[in-house]
């Protein structure tokens, strides 16, 4: 089974897309953790999400006192909140992909080997798996944009590009 572990937002972009049921179509064993899940504060967004939580499909994990003690020693030089570090140490715990917008939760995943990806590595892998078509993928990318999400235009630009017959993030 695929382990992974999620960040606030790329549950929040997803949510946003309306694309998480099409990521547990994957197949991955999806975990967060409790600090993370509590930084869902809108009602649209926290519905999708909590609906996903009580149908076990994401799994909330809550750090023990001997654990957040071991993250707080260990990750104390990683400038990351305590949501970045819990969700970067349940990685490493169940040797799992972090799935992760944050580009500092991802340097710090990095330096300790842990396998890293975002939301436009999703997007990619729901056309590849044929969960969604690359117009639907696009549509939905621009829904989460259109929501806040941050992401690489640079990368941002190229799906569109590929996806929705040559127009880009301004087009």
């Amino acid at each position: 089974m695929k382990v992974a572990v999620k960040d606030a937002c790329v549950l929040i972009d997803l949510a946003n897309g309306g694309l998480l049921d099409s990521w547990f179509e994957l197949g991955f064993e999806t975990h967060t953790t409790d600090f993370v899940i509590n930084q869902v504060q809108r009602e649209a967004q926290w519905r999708v999400v909590s609906g996903f939580v009580q149908a076990g499909l994401l799994k909330v994990e809550t750090l023990n006192a001997a654990e957040l003690s071991q993250m707080q020693t260990e990750y104390q030089e990683s400038r990351l909140g305590i949501e970045d570090n819990s969700a970067l140490f349940l990685a490493v715990k169940l040797k799992a992909v972090l799935i992760t917008g944050d580009r500092r939760l991802r340097s710090q995943a990095e330096k300790r080997s842990v396998k890293v990806h975002g939301v436009l590595w999703i997007l990619d892998q729901l056309i590849a798996a044929n969960k969604i078509v690359p117009k639907l993928a696009a549509a939905k990318l621009r829904a989460m944009i259109d929501e806040g999400a941050y992401l690489p235009s640079e990368e941002v630009n190229k799906r569109f590009r590929d996806w929705s017959g040559g127009s880009d993030a301004t087009g």
